[in-house]
Parts: C-alpha cells; structure tokens; sequence
C-alpha cells in the first residue's frame, strides 16, 4: 500500500545523558494455553529474545505479519502481557520491580492508540466525556478547565466542538481514531503504543493521520512504539524500523537503510509485496517477488 507523506527530516533532540526512554533487553513473551491430554500446561512462545531502544522524541516502527509477535511486544509494554524473560525499562526503572500494582505515573506516562477506535471508546459516552476522564484521572481540574482543555485536546488532532458533543458512532472512523489520539495524549505522555493505528483506515485517512502523528512529535516531543504490517507505511513515520518474524527480530536498523537495502530475506519479501502507486515502482516490486518466490 501506499500513501503519499513526504517525511520531515528533522530529527528531534535526544536526552542530554543518552540514555533511551524506553529500553527492551532479551524479552520474551509466552501465553498459557491450557492443559494438553497429558495434563502437561501448554505455552505458546510469542516473543523470543528480542531487544531494542526508543530515545525521547523518536519513532521505533516495528513492522512484520500476523502472528509475528509485534503486538505482543506492545502489550507487553503496556503490562497487558507477561514478561516471560529479559526486562523492559522504562525512564531508568525495570518494569519488573513495580509488582502487581502498576505506579500512576507510568500509567500517565505511556498510553496506547489501538487499531479500532470503535472498541476501544466508551459508545454511550460523548466525546467530550471520554477525553475529560483522561484528563482529569491525573489532573484535578474544575469544570470549566476540564472543558477548555477538551477543547484544547480536540482542536490539537484537527476536530472541533462540534465533535465534543457527538458519540462515537456518529463520526468517521478518521476521526474516531483522531479521538483516540487526542485521549492518549490528554495524560501528556511520553511514550505512545500505536498498535496497528492507520491499518483500518483509508489511504487517504492514513495519510493524514500519519502526518498528524508526526506533527504531534515535533511540538509534544512524545516517543512512538509504532506497529504496523505495511512496510511502506512504517517507513514513512519512524526513525528506526525492527521486522518481526516468528516472534524474532530478524533485522533493524535506520529506517531508510532498512527500507532502501534489506538484508534479511524475509524482510525483501515483506517491501516486495507492498503495492506502491509508481507503475515503474511496482513492476520492479513484482518482478522481485518472482525472484525471490524462484530462489525459495
């Protein structure tokens, strides 16, 4: 797929001490499955020893198939999914010694855009409502304050106060997830799990969320976990790309060195089955999955 965004390439400034926001060192994630007719539990490995880094004001896109374990690793992130091995810290602080209560500020501090608004937002509650309880869950406000910063909030992603008033059903699924991206930004994070955020929309609507993303980057400094399937998507929002396979990293790296001149197989497999609207681009995209379709 693909979608016309013309990337900044001004790069935000890194943390004065180098250290990342965000860091994943080995990790691995496996899910219970049950009891199999031996009565021996079952597990499912998800994610296997993969590691990476997310400094302040920069995009990680990581970016595979279904199954590869991308949105695992975002759950993991969030505490919606164990950590089996390796840790996870983020601002300085192993994941692992908050215990089963997870502090305040980290969840102020890392919040999540899902790839269906439409499950994830209250359906009986207006807009205005769903985006002033996350502003007011960490910041006592009174009434009048709470509807200024809605209003803030809103006209940041590009809506109005004509939307504050609307549920969720009555808007397009662009500016659902927009309303998504005003919630999560209500808190003032400092890092976002997009988790497949543009996959559902349009071209047209990816676009423009994308691009809102990016422009949301350079005035908030927030970081971004961004997960996507469409490489050429990725490519597009991030600083540096991992491709998943088989809950394996199998390669990353700047994000136009990936994109320009993959090295692992899988991963040319994956940009040479991304359509692209350039007729000359995409003949040379067909003519490598052949090739490589041969060779396999």
């Amino acid at each position: 797929m693909s979608i016309d965004i013309t990337p900044d390439t001004e790069q935000q400034p890194t943390p004065s001490d180098g250290a990342p926001l965000l860091s994943v060192e080995n990790l691995t994630v496996r899910y219970q499955l049950g009891r199999g007719m031996t009565g021996r539990a079952k597990t499912l490995t998800a994610v296997r020893d993969v590691s990476f880094a997310i400094e302040s004001g920069r995009t990680l896109g990581l970016v595979g198939e279904s199954g590869s374990g991308k949105s695992s690793i975002g759950r993991a992130i969030l505490r919606l999914a164990p950590v089996s091995g390796g840790r996870v810290v983020f601002d300085g602080q192993d994941m692992a010694t908050f215990g089963r209560r997870t502090p305040l500020s980290f969840n102020r501090d890392v919040q999540v855009v899902f790839q269906d608004p439409m499950s994830s937002l209250n359906p009986r509650q207006t807009i205005a409502t769903t985006i002033g309880q996350a502003i007011t869950r960490h910041r006592p406000l009174s009434g009048l304050e709470r509807d200024r910063e809605v209003e803030h909030a809103l006209d940041r992603v590009g809506l109005s106060g004509y939307h504050a008033d609307r549920y969720p059903h009555e808007l397009s699924g662009g500016q659902r997830q927009r309303v998504a991206i005003a919630r999560a930004l209500a808190p003032r994070p400092r890092l976002i799990v997009c988790d497949e955020p543009v996959s559902a929309l349009d071209v047209s609507t990816q676009s423009q969320v994308i691009n809102l993303l990016m422009e949301l980057q350079r005035e908030l400094s927030v970081s971004y976990l961004f997960i996507a399937h469409d490489l050429e998507v990725v490519r597009h929002i991030s600083d540096d790309i991992g491709v998943l396979y088989l809950g394996q990293m199998v390669e990353s790296g700047p994000a136009d060195q990936v994109y320009r001149t993959p090295s692992h197989s899988y991963t040319q497999r994956l940009l040479a089955s991304t359509l692209v609207a350039n007729p000359a681009r995409q003949a040379a995209r067909t003519a490598q999955r052949r090739a490589l379709a041969t060779d396999a």
